[in-house]
C-alpha cells in the first residue's frame, strides 16, 4: 500500500498541535502555577491526533478509488501515530529540559514519580496504543464492504 501524501501531513498536523497546545497551556500557567486545571485541560490534545487520522483516512479511502479495507485503516493510523510520537518526543525532551525543567519537579511535588524517560515513553505509547484504537474503530465504520471492497 502506497501512502497518500495527506498521512504525512496528519501526522505533522498531530504531532505539531499537540505540541502548540502544550505551550499554550504552558503560557496560561497551567503547567506551574495551576497544575489542577493542566490535568484536565491536557485531554483537549486529543483533538489533534483524531482530527489527523480521521482526516488521513479519508484521504486514503479516496485516494484507492473509494476503497478502504481495515488492514489499510490501520497502517495509516499506524503511520500518522509514528509522526506524531516522533515529533512529540522530540518536542517534549525540549519541552522538558529548556523550555520548563521545573514542570517534572512541581509534578513530583505533588506526589507524582515522574522522570523524563517515563514522560518520553508515556508520549509514544499513548500515540500508538490511542492511533491503532482509533483507526481500528474508525476503519471498522469506513472500510468499503462486500463487492465493492474487491
Amino acid at each position: 500500500m502506497r501512502f497518500n501524501p495527506i498521512t504525512t501531513y496528519a501526522g505533522m498536523f498531530a504531532g505539531i498541535g499537540a505540541a502548540l497546545w502544550t505551550m499554550f497551556e504552558y503560557a496560561m500557567g497551567w503547567h506551574n502555577e495551576h497544575l489542577e486545571t493542566g490535568a484536565m485541560t491536557g485531554f483537549v490534545a486529543i483533538m489533534f491526533p483524531t482530527a489527523a487520522i480521521l482526516w488521513a483516512l479519508r484521504a486514503t479511502k479516496r485516494s484507492n478509488g473509494d476503497r478502504l479495507t481495515l488492514k489499510q485503516a490501520l497502517m495509516c493510523g499506524v503511520a500518522v501515530s509514528a509522526i506524531s510520537a516522533a515529533i512529540g518526543v522530540i518536542f517534549f525532551y525540549v519541552y522538558y529540559t529548556s523550555i520548563n525543567p521545573a514542570f517534572l519537579d512541581a509534578m513530583r511535588a505533588r506526589g507524582q514519580e515522574v522522570d523524563m524517560t517515563t514522560q518520553l515513553t508515556a508520549v509514544v505509547m499513548g500515540s500508538f496504543m490511542f492511533g491503532i484504537l482509533l483507526s481500528a474503530v474508525a476503519g471498522l465504520f469506513m472500510r468499503t464492504r462486500g463487492e465493492a471492497a474487491k
